[in-house]
């Protein structure tokens, strides 16, 4: 936009970068028939950030009124010099290349292609079917899509525009009476179009969800204790994003996350290479990062072995590495945080039925549940699906299911990593002080862990 590249052209900060953000937001929540949330927002507005005698200044406008933005500006260069007065450490950037150019997913069918009232009538008859199942008390469906586009515009000379399309949908259904009553989600979110619901079709995402519902209220708990488990992309991801990627994020190492001191250190398995990635089509897309630096493929743990953290120019700076483009901020009114994109394990050789075939005991555990992980790396995550295996063969379904350990004692364990792969993070959202669309995957993986039952 003209207007930002005149005022950062004016700027008498040190350093300065203007972000256009307008994101279209729609939203549809149905329960049990009842729809308790359609929304549909437009929104828009500009964040301006300086740096200036070593100190931030920000401020952001709603509107892109010259004289308003001249005054956020002005704003943001005040509140750098008053930071500045008051800070020992000054800040500095890591030099970067420019970059300029027009950045737009892969979209096949656009969201903007369907009405509102198509989306709603698809929910309800998502609602409806589900239950239309014998044994189905109750019933969630869940759809949102965000369609961004951004301007970045920065005084060294970085001028991108982003657009971006994230739809995700939910299914799910909840079976059985009393006090025994269990639920099951399925999900489904990515950087795409409409063509996501062709991805995954909505009848199998139906079927999916009663059909495990109903078979979660029959089956057994678990025994706990250690066992070895083969883990699926969706719980694969869920380590690498929660309980490994936040050490990995430069801010949160600096603040003394285990990884601190660990660059060149074995952290995990030799067939562990796990690596955060902007430009992957999956849910984390970003190919430029709200500082306007390009992103850049990370390897954080290559062949066991801890590599490199996720920056930002800041950290990068400090820690004399090369900026990663993981500076990302949610809306126009928040500023940049280091944040991950698609984080996963590089798939190895085996084949997920021969890693099966070769587990005498153990579990095969399959999709990301709820959970929580500390800076340590200690984590504790439900598991939405648990199956017994013995001698090579799975067998029962089991119920309440968590595992619990230390991330890298997990991957340590790693000793069969699948050829096979994929992401299963993308319908949500992570919540590191604002939200950011991320995803996690990988291949199938085995491993020991601390398996918690009832």
């Amino acid at each position: 936009m003209d207007i930002m590249e005149k005022l950062i052209e004016e700027s008498s900060a040190d350093y300065a970068e203007a972000r256009f953000h307008r994101r279209e937001k729609n939203q549809i929540i149905l329960r049990k028939s009842e729809l308790e949330d359609i929304t549909s927002d437009v929104y828009s507005g500009v964040g301006i950030r300086v740096l200036h005698d070593g100190a931030w200044g920000f401020s952001s406008i709603n509107i892109t009124d010259e004289s308003a933005l001249k005054d956020a500006l002005e704003t943001a260069v005040r509140m750098a010099r008053a930071t500045s007065r008051k800070k020992k450490d000054k800040v500095q950037l890591h030099e970067v290349a420019p970059v300029v150019g027009e950045f737009h997913p892969d979209i096949k069918d656009p969201l903007s292609n369907h009405s509102l009232e198509e989306k709603i009538e698809l929910c309800k008859e998502a609602d409806k079917a589900v239950l239309s199942h014998s044994d189905i008390k109750s019933s969630f469906i869940y759809y949102q899509e965000l369609v961004d586009e951004k301007w970045i515009v920065t005084s060294e000379g970085s001028n991108v525009r982003i657009t971006d399309s994230k739809p995700q949908f939910y299914v799910g259904a909840v079976a059985g009476s009393g006090d025994n009553l269990v639920n099951y989600i399925d999900a489904i979110g990515n950087t795409a179009g409409w063509e996501l619901l062709k991805q995954r079709p909505l009848e199998v995402m139906i079927e999916k969800a009663t059909s495990t519902a109903q078979k979660l209220l029959h089956a057994k708990y678990p025994k706990g204790g250690k066992a070895t488990v083969i883990l699926d992309p969706g719980l694969v991801g869920l380590l690498c994003h929660e309980a490994v990627g936040h050490t990995m994020e430069a801010d949160l190492a600096l603040s003394g996350a285990v990884t601190k001191d660990k660059v060149g250190e074995q952290v995990a398995s030799e067939k562990v290479t796990m690596v955060d990635s902007g430009k992957t089509h999956a849910g984390g897309w970003i190919p430029v990062d709200d500082e306007g630096v390009e992103c850049q493929d990370v390897v954080m743990i290559e062949n066991g072995i801890l590599r490199n953290f996720l920056h930002n120019r800041e950290t990068a700076f400090i820690m004399d590495a090369e900026p990663t483009g993981n500076a990302r901020a949610w809306e126009y009114d928040l500023e940049p945080l280091i944040r991950m994109r698609n984080t996963f394990i590089q798939p190895g050789d085996w084949k997920e039925e021969e890693i099966i075939e070769e587990t005498k005991k153990g579990y095969m555990l399959k999709g990301a549940g709820a959970g929580e992980a500390d800076m340590d790396a200690q984590f504790m995550f439900q598991v939405k699906e648990a199956y017994t295996i013995e001698n090579g063969e799975l067998g029962d379904l089991l119920r309440s299911v968590t595992m619990i350990g230390n991330a890298f004692d997990v991957l340590k364990t790693v000793d069969a990593v699948g050829d096979n792969f994929g992401f299963d993070m993308g319908f949500g959202a992570c919540g590191k002080f604002q939200p950011a669309k991320v995803d996690g995957g990988g291949p199938s993986v085995r491993c020991t862990v601390l398996v918690g039952g009832r």
